[in-house]
């Protein structure tokens, strides 16, 4: 069975290229366009990864990695934010108390290598408990 990814990602051309390419190497990705919408489809199925853009419209995703770490089993829920913008008074390392595994540059990371971060980083996650 192909491993879960939702794919937080505002921008459509971003979004739809990430959900090919990603597909494409055998990952089974759900697309959602902001916080909101996200929030519905962890609640319906978490993933067994989160790729989020911490730029997004409405709530923006470090209001995300805060709901996520308020509960037990989503809080174990690898993340990888892919984003423009990190703030600077952002902490990468505070980061991985919210589960945060990588920050990536959308600038300058391409969609193999990003492949290959999410590889990493799913490689290196012990098994989740059916539910």
């Amino acid at each position: 069975m192909a491993q879960s990814i939702l794919l937080v990602e505002d921008e459509p051309w971003l979004g739809e290229l990430y959900k090919k390419v990603l597909h494409s190497n055998g990952y089974q990705v759900t697309w959602c366009q902001d916080v909101y919408a996200a929030m519905d489809c962890i609640d319906d199925a978490p993933p067994q990864l989160i790729i989020l853009d911490l730029l997004l419209p409405w709530a923006n995703g470090i209001g995300l990695l805060q709901g996520l770490v308020s509960h037990y089993d989503l809080a174990r829920i690898p993340v990888i934010v892919y984003s423009n913008a990190v703030p600077q008074d952002v902490d990468q390392v505070a980061l991985r108390h919210y589960g945060v595994r990588e920050v990536l540059n959308k600038a300058t990371v391409t969609p193999k290598q990003l492949v290959s971060f999410v590889k990493k980083v799913l490689e290196h996650e012990p098994p989740k408990p059916a539910h």
